[in-house]
């Protein structure tokens, strides 16, 4: 699946007609019709792109070979490690050859990145790349000739439409058993979470040797006691004449061990050593100053500053989070993700979806529209759990192919923007909205935030985005230079030096929301797959039913536990899975939150086992008790009211007459506002 860029002279096929890009004179792009005598037209950037992804997309990509569309995710992780490890080799040269074209961007990442291959003074688009390979190949410690092949496997996958060749890198070790009918797989497991596979091997070994050596090597060899080959062949002997089985010749383990991941060895028995020899060192971050609009990406979370409402009860809930990512060069809010869910890698995955994709400001009637979107050079995160966490990064340096930076601890100066940003934003309308909690006890003084709320979620996600979208983007900014001195401005002065930045087509949106989806592997029987005592099944994968050694790429949203999706090993397409029991009407739209409520109420009244799976008529009754109590315990206590508003519960409780359950404030308001704001800033 690859990332889309508009270039002049592409071809395009808009509202069913075939036109020659002109001219890209952001925010709009010039185009003339193949073959017409009629003249030029000038359309919207942003209509060019949705009215090409609702009929067919760029005429090149529409010629190449689409055989198969889907990057090839069902990898295993050591072999997925070696592909990105070839592919940050080869990136240099993959961006000097963009250099060469005049591609003021990947001058810049190559500058940031990969300096160390540039000798002072040096102009790099005189750089050869033969020359450039043999500097690779001296700091990389490969050999000029490998570097050539990863190039070239690169290239041709790359040219099959293929998520950027990556495909072309991955190892082909293995392979050659894979094919073969007798083939089985060993899947090598972590010793304490028995979900989590650490290394897949092909082997040709009768069927019942595969749980006895699966069983040893997970316990007794990938621990710290640094066990030897021998101990853990005499070990499988043991468990063999205890099952009254034949032991397996002796070379035939010690080659089996010999292909587990070496890395994977040397962490769990040794992983001091192993951070040593495989841990890459970050890359800090900089305190530079972003030189593109979509160069440097900061997100961070916050607190709003305010109580809202819930919408049904009209009773206070709390204080809602806000994820915000803005584009450094531009001050442009690049993304955005308002909820009661607290920071995690779940709130970094909506955020960057909505950062990506094409924005829907209009359903709230704004003025303008959110015009930023599309693939950022770099994200800069906060040290916490959330941002640190391996699925994160995953996202952004696989899903996104971005690189990921982190701020230094405990020095606030760096990551201002943001900490800036969610300043205005308070200053300029939380702040003044009913409800508001201020910043500190102080300013707020005698105001009681509770009884004087008034606004739902819903409202507040509705004011941020009218805020942002047409006053934050158009007004004074004292932190940008004088002649750009507003968002707006700068973001489309900098899109027309060094063009717009690759962007997900609409008609990909879907895939692209599967891959920042939560990812784990399970096995499919004859029930189906078993996720949280939660049981999926389809007649589509009917023909992969196995036993329990054989596991699948499954992915889920956490907030709507109704349906998984599987990858189909033959298609590397995932099918959707429904929930069969509980059945997918009753979990449609529950989140994990509140099936782990509903769980724990089931276990309290003994109607489950230990790992049993709720039937639907349970699941019901649970939920109805769990909405039950949340009712009861609502009106006293918040904490509740929160737990409610993160189910998706209803509650049904007579609203109070003197509360009303909306109150917003009108775009005269926040124009209002936005003056006041600027008057404040001339003072300065």
């Amino acid at each position: 699946m690859k990332l889309n860029r508009i270039k002049i002279n592409s071809e395009v096929i808009y509202l069913g007609i075939e036109y020659l890009i002109l001219s890209i004179d952001p925010p709009n792009v010039m185009l003339k019709r193949i073959g017409g005598d009629e003249g030029s037209i000038m359309i919207p950037f942003i209509q060019l792109i949705t009215n090409i992804s609702q009929n067919e997309t760029i005429k090149e990509a529409e010629s190449s070979n689409k055989k198969d569309k889907s990057y090839n995710v069902n990898i295993p992780e050591h072999k997925r490690e070696i592909a990105y490890k070839r592919l940050e080799i080869i990136k240099p040269i993959i961006l000097l050859e963009d250099i060469k074209l005049n591609d003021i961007k990947a001058m810049y990442e190559f500058i940031e990145y990969y300096s160390q291959y540039i000798n002072k003074g040096e102009n790099i688009q005189q750089l050869r790349q033969e020359e450039l390979i043999e500097r690779i190949a001296k700091n990389a410690d490969v050999s000029s000739r490998t570097i050539k092949r990863y190039i070239a496997a690169y290239r041709l996958v790359d040219k099959e439409d293929t998520i950027d060749g990556i495909g072309g890198l991955v190892p082909k070790s293995g392979i050659g058993y894979s094919k073969r009918k007798d083939n089985k797989v060993l899947h090598i497991c972590h010793p304490k979470q028995k979900d989590v596979i650490l290394d897949s091997i092909d082997i040709r070994i009768d069927e019942a040797y595969i749980p006895i050596i699966k069983d040893v090597i997970e316990k007794e060899y990938l621990t710290k006691k640094q066990v030897n080959k021998k101990a853990i062949y005499d070990s499988i002997t043991i468990k063999c004449f205890i099952k009254k089985l034949l032991p397996p010749k002796k070379i035939t383990i010690y080659k089996l061990i010999d292909r587990i991941n070496p890395q994977l060895k040397l962490r769990m028995r040794n992983g001091k050593e192993a951070s040593g020899i495989y841990d890459d060192v970050e890359r800090g971050f900089s305190n530079e100053d972003a030189l593109y609009p979509l160069h440097i990406i900061e997100i961070d979370h916050t607190l709003l500053d305010m109580d809202v409402i819930d919408e049904k009860s009209g009773y206070v809930t709390g204080r809602p989070w806000i994820t915000l990512g803005i584009d450094v060069y531009s001050r442009m809010v690049w993304c955005m993700y308002v909820s009661f869910e607290p920071p995690s890698a779940n709130r970094v995955r909506k955020a960057m979806q909505h950062g990506i994709f094409f924005k829907d400001s209009k359903k709230y009637n704004t003025i303008n529209n959110w015009d930023i979107f599309g693939i950022p050079n770099t994200i800069y995160l906060d040290n916490g759990p959330d941002f640190k966490s391996a699925e994160v990064k995953r996202m952004i340096n696989e899903t996104l192919k971005s690189h990921v930076k982190y701020r230094p601890v405990r020095i606030p100066r760096y990551g201002g923007t943001i900490e800036r940003l969610f300043g205005t934003i308070n200053a300029g309308l939380i702040h003044r909205l009913d409800g508001t909690r201020k910043s500190n006890v102080t300013k707020l003084g005698e105001y009681d935030s509770e009884k004087e709320a008034s606004l739902t979620l819903e409202d507040i996600i509705e004011l941020l985005t009218m805020y942002i979208t047409d006053i934050y983007h158009f007004s004074e900014h004292k932190g940008l230079p004088i002649d750009e001195g507003i968002p707006m401005v700068r973001y489309i002065e900098g899109i027309k030096r060094v063009g717009y930045p690759e962007y997900i087509d609409k008609s990909d949106e879907e895939y692209y929301k599967t891959e920042l989806m939560a990812t784990e592997m399970r096995p499919y029987t004859r029930d189906g797959v078993r996720l949280d005592t939660v049981l999926y099944k389809s007649h589509d994968f009917s023909e992969f039913i196995g036993n329990r050694n054989t596991k699948y790429k499954i992915k889920y949203d956490i907030d709507d536990i109704s349906k998984i999706y599987i990858l189909n090993p033959k298609s590397n397409e995932y099918i959707e899975l429904p929930a069969v029991s509980p059945s997918a009407d009753v979990l449609s739209n529950v989140n994990k939150y509140t099936y782990k409520k509903i769980v724990e109420m089931a276990r309290e009244n003994g109607v489950e086992k230990s790992k049993g799976v709720l039937g639907t008529e349970t699941v019901v009754t649970a939920m109805a008790n769990l909405q039950e109590t949340i009712m009861k315990k609502y009106k006293k206590n918040r904490s509740i009211r929160k737990q409610a508003e993160r189910s998706n519960f209803e509650v049904n409780i007579k609203i109070q007459a003197d509360k009303p359950t909306t109150k917003k404030a009108s775009l005269e308001d926040l124009i209002s506002i936005a003056k006041q704001i600027e008057k404040g800033r001339s003072k300065e």
